[in-house]
């Protein structure tokens, strides 16, 4: 009688959904690596922050030197392949080029034997895009955007594609152990690997979905924690590194909803991961089970774009209001102040915005609890300008007019308090204003692949 085989599996090893912005924990981080998964994967960027970081090409993560030496002498010392989408946080040229600098100098302080070191890149030229333009394609607007035009493609500082699993299965074919990708879906980093091994494409893409942002699947909730997914042939298994998780129905259902618009479908380069009939079951304690996902590839290929505009330099303020008047009246501040900067900066092009926290700061007027705000509020107030000393001047300007606001009833400004003795310099602003999609002929058409090598 023939003994049975064993299951064909890959394992996948994640401790980050956004490299850099906090150290990942070393002690899940160690036990997870011990366990010798097959891929160890790190998610690099994100649009979540905002386009500042695309529209001045510079990274948000304080902690990226720190995460990739933790990462790339771990898996050069087991040779496991490392893999890093949206390098730099945007996956812009920069973002890619500075990882692979910050690569070069950990193989070389940590005399890391030779690795070949593959890459790419995903900006795209205005020229392109325009070209695409004009060639009569309608580039479609997502989330409500219009489609897309001249005016705004020339608005835009710098305009990334977003990359599928092509480039990264490229790379691995050509021999990467260390593969630094520009801005590529959140998915497709770990589905690479899975569908060059021959795993079923729907199972790859959705073990990619769920582990995208590590041990946000799991519960309870920890941050920077280390997940290793598991593919086989007829399912995913996700399995969480941190003695105190557990990856549950509830947990890995719920992260299937996590950031879209409908919980039943992701879009990636090709074609459309379609969750309608999963079925999560748990295979253990602290790992759930996951089948079901359907791929369905598309019949016209279209890459994101993602593109920012700069609005203007931008200055911020602090005032707190603890007088209870004024906590109650504060829209009639508010009112003063916004008045005050019109009279006076009326003749400019300018932006002017307050978020009171205490009340309504996070959801604005999608705010349900407005009418019972605390004992006091803090205001923070933004300004927006063409150049540096307007944006200084009439934030500086609206911050002072709270201590001269006129509300009726107020019997003086006793209640009120300057967090700064000046506004201070804050990042530029931005706006998304390429949100779109482009038609390709060829998966990779928008991402070059290089290769090289790094260590010693």
């Amino acid at each position: 009688m023939t003994a049975m085989q064993p299951k064909r599996s890959m394992r996948i090893m994640i401790s980050t959904g956004h490299l850099g912005t906090a150290p990942s924990s070393p002690e899940s981080f160690h036990a997870g690596i011990a366990t010798r998964p097959d891929y160890l994967v790190a998610d690099g960027g994100s649009s979540d922050p905002g386009p500042v970081y695309l529209g001045e090409n510079k990274n948000l993560g304080l902690f990226i030197r720190d995460e990739i030496e933790l990462f790339l002498t771990a898996a050069r010392t087991r040779k496991i392949p490392l893999i890093i989408g949206s390098a730099g946080d945007t996956g812009s040229n920069f973002g890619v080029d500075d990882t692979i600098r910050i690569v070069r100098q950990i193989a070389d302080e940590h005399r890391l034997p030779r690795f070949k070191l593959g890459y790419f890149y995903s900006e795209v030229s205005h020229d392109l895009v325009k070209a695409r333009l004009n060639g009569g394609g309608t580039l479609s607007g997502l989330g409500g955007f219009p489609d897309l035009t001249h005016e705004e493609i020339d608005r835009a500082t710098r305009i990334v594609a977003v990359a599928g699993v092509d480039p990264f299965i490229r790379l691995l074919d050509m021999g990467a152990d260390v593969i630094i990708g520009g801005r590529s879906g959140d998915i497709a980093f770990t589905a690479a690997p899975c569908i060059r091994a021959g795993f079923p494409t729907a199972l790859a893409y959705h073990m990619g979905k769920m582990i995208e942002c590590a041990s946000l699947v799991a519960e309870p909730f920890m941050g920077k924690e280390t997940i290793i997914g598991t593919i086989t042939d007829d399912e995913i298994l996700i399995t969480p590194y941190h003695p105190d998780q557990r990856c549950t129905v509830a947990s890995a259902a719920a992260h299937s909803m996590y950031e879209r618009e409908s919980p039943y479908f992701e879009h990636a380069l090709g074609g459309l991961l379609d969750m309608r009939d999963c079925v999560y079951e748990q295979f253990d304690d602290r790992t759930c089970r996951i089948t079901g996902a359907r791929w369905v590839p598309d019949t016209q290929l279209r890459a994101k774009l993602e593109g920012a505009r700069k609005v203007g330099e931008r200055y911020m303020g602090v005032v707190g209001i603890r007088d209870p008047y004024l906590v109650r009246n504060v829209d009639a501040a508010i009112a003063w102040s916004r008045a005050a900067v019109a009279k006076r900066f009326g003749n400019m092009r300018y932006e002017l915005y307050f978020h009171v926290f205490g009340r309504d700061a996070i959801l604005k007027e999608m705010e349900p609890v407005r009418r019972d705000p605390g004992h006091e509020v803090g205001l923070v107030v933004e300004g927006l300008a063409d150049t540096d000393i307007d944006a200084h001047r009439l934030t500086d300007f609206a911050v002072r007019m709270f201590f001269l606001a006129r509300v009726p009833g107020s019997k003086g400004s006793s209640g009120l308090a300057a967090t700064t003795k000046e506004t201070m310099r804050s990042s530029p602003g931005y706006v998304w204003n390429v949100n779109h999609t482009m038609p390709v002929a060829d998966p990779m058409e928008l991402f070059p692949v290089h290769m090289t090598e790094a260590g010693v």
